[in-house]
């Protein structure tokens, strides 16, 4: 039987293998330095912008209003401004209690507000409101609510979602009517009158600037809730202009749960009031010189005090002594002779521009004598 021949193969040296096997490695090192990554695979860098920051809800009435401070642009190219924001909902039926469920937006929330325009300014607190809830059984009385806010760049890429505490919804109060606002030496003075239902109603009074600019404040003044249809407001600076509103307050707490606000008020605040008269002026001689002290007024906004001298003459006038005005309930007048009979007295003023001078107190005569003598009352 014959056989084709066969074609010898040339023998490949050992040496010739190991250089081939060098080369094979090199290659394959370059092309895993050229790749960049050491380690394991990383996830994207996100390109949406950056979420709101302090997202509350409040009932106000028969509605909800969300608030959220807007956040800065993740960079400074045009598409990455925040222009769009969006707000979701989720209600959860009387009854139940809502337990945590960080997927329960994508399952069934529903957009129920948006504002879309030019950039958001950054760091500016904005408000939303839910006006779809005469949509639900009784308005949405007893349900809980939960929401959240989300922001969209000039590409529509979205920001991740930030959820409110969630709101149970109570049964909204009428307003309270007939609010009065008047500035008094104290601060301005507030009182109105109960809404009509049943009582007995606890109140939330609100202060902000004649443009309605609380300038990120949604806080009452009052700390608590007032339980008196009055609030005295000492915290006004004199010569600025306010504007007042009352709410019921539904519950405790926060989330705030508050009735409808009640018709605002202006009010400018402006000190037209003087001090009280200071009491108990007496007059003491030391040497040759004559000591005056008295009572201390308590009024919040009082700058000090005015002393007046004249000679013991009934026709003698008045003269203001001393530095005006006089910061502390004493003075000690040096400019007196042996011999002279002299009449003091004092009055009070306020910090006001010009300043409000209240009565004068009380008169007190010294006859000045050679050596030291006793006290001289008023009279």
């Amino acid at each position: 039987m014959s056989h084709a021949p066969q074609t010898a193969r040339p023998a490949v040296a050992p040496a010739a293998r190991r250089v081939a096997r060098a080369v094979l490695l090199l290659v394959l090192a370059a092309a895993v330095a050229g790749c960049g990554k050491k380690g394991p695979p990383r996830p994207p860098e996100p390109r949406g912008p950056y979420p709101p920051r302090g997202v509350v809800a409040r009932q106000i009435g028969a509605g909800v209003e969300i608030s959220f401070e807007t956040p800065a642009a993740r960079g400074k190219r045009p598409a990455q401004q925040p222009v769009t924001v969006e707000l979701l909902r989720v209600e959860y039926v009387p009854g139940v209690t809502p337990a945590p469920d960080p997927d329960v937006f994508r399952r069934r929330g529903v957009i129920v507000a948006t504002e879309e325009g030019g950039p958001l300014p950054a760091g500016e607190r904005r408000k939303l409101a839910d006006r779809s809830l005469d949509e639900l059984p009784e308005g949405g009385e007893a349900y809980t609510m939960r929401y959240a806010v989300r922001i969209r760049d000039r590409r529509g890429r979205p920001s991740p979602l930030v959820v409110a505490p969630d709101l149970a919804l109570l049964a909204p109060a009428p307003a309270p009517t007939g609010l009065e606002a008047e500035p008094t030496a104290d601060g301005v003075r507030l009182v109105w009158e109960a809404p009509p239902g049943v009582g007995p109603f606890r109140y939330n009074v609100y202060r902000s600037l004649p443009d309605g600019d609380t300038n990120g404040v949604e806080a009452p003044l009052n700390p608590t809730p007032l339980t008196t249809a009055e609030y005295l407001d000492g915290t006004v600076e004199i010569g600025n202009r306010y504007r007042y509103f009352v709410r019921v307050s539904l519950a405790d707490g926060r989330p705030f749960r508050e009735g409808a606000s009640g018709a605002a008020r202006e009010v400018l605040a402006e000190d037209r009031f003087a001090p009280g008269r200071p009491q108990s002026l007496v007059a003491v001689q030391e040497g040759l010189a004559i000591r005056l002290f008295w009572d201390p007024n308590k009024e919040r906004d009082l700058a000090g005090y005015r002393v007046y001298r004249r000679g013991g003459d009934a026709g003698d006038a008045w003269n203001r002594i001393g530095p005006d005005p006089v910061e502390q309930s004493l003075y000690l007048d040096r400019e007196v002779r042996a011999g002279q009979g002299l009449e003091y007295r004092v009055s009070a003023v306020d910090r006001a521009d010009p300043p409000n001078e209240s009565g004068p107190s009380e008169t007190v005569r010294v006859d000045v004598s050679p050596e030291p003598s006793g006290a001289a009352g008023g009279f």
